[in-house]
């Protein structure tokens, strides 16, 4: 039977760590050397951009050796890091909710929890990979 994966080639995987530090590196830049409120907007949209894109390449592309077992890992994580973030996410809902802090809710939301599962998916796969290979 032919099995079409959804998974990007390795190669973009490379390519997803190269936008990471990038990323890395423009924030850094804006930190330390931009002084003008409207370029460092700017700049701070487009390092989140790539920095979401670089974790989808990230995530999304196949390992060297992408087998059945690797698949099984695949899917443990996902639903692994959906039972985690979900209830992370309805938890931080309410408790920011009481606290009256909307202005910094949706920049929290809008900026910061995009990042978090891809992270939390990405670090766990990893982790159930090295303690096989320990095994």
């Amino acid at each position: 039977m032919n099995k079409k994966s959804m998974l990007m080639p390795h190669a973009c995987q490379k390519i997803g760590w190269g936008l990471l530090i990038l990323a890395v590196f423009a924030e850094l830049a804006k930190v330390l050397f931009v002084h003008d409120i409207e370029l460092a907007r700017y700049l701070a949209k487009a390092t989140h951009i790539t920095l979401v894109i670089s974790l989808f390449f990230i995530c999304m592309s196949r390992e060297k050796v992408e087998d059945e077992m690797i698949s099984g890992f695949r899917l443990k994580s996902i639903g692994i890091s959906a039972y985690v973030f979900f209830p992370f996410l309805l938890v931080l809902s309410l408790i920011l909710g009481e606290l009256e802090l909307s202005p910094y809710l949706s920049e929290f939301f809008i900026i910061i929890l995009p990042i978090i599962l891809p992270v939390l998916y990405y670090g766990i796969f990893k982790c159930m990979i090295w303690k096989s290979k320990k095994q």
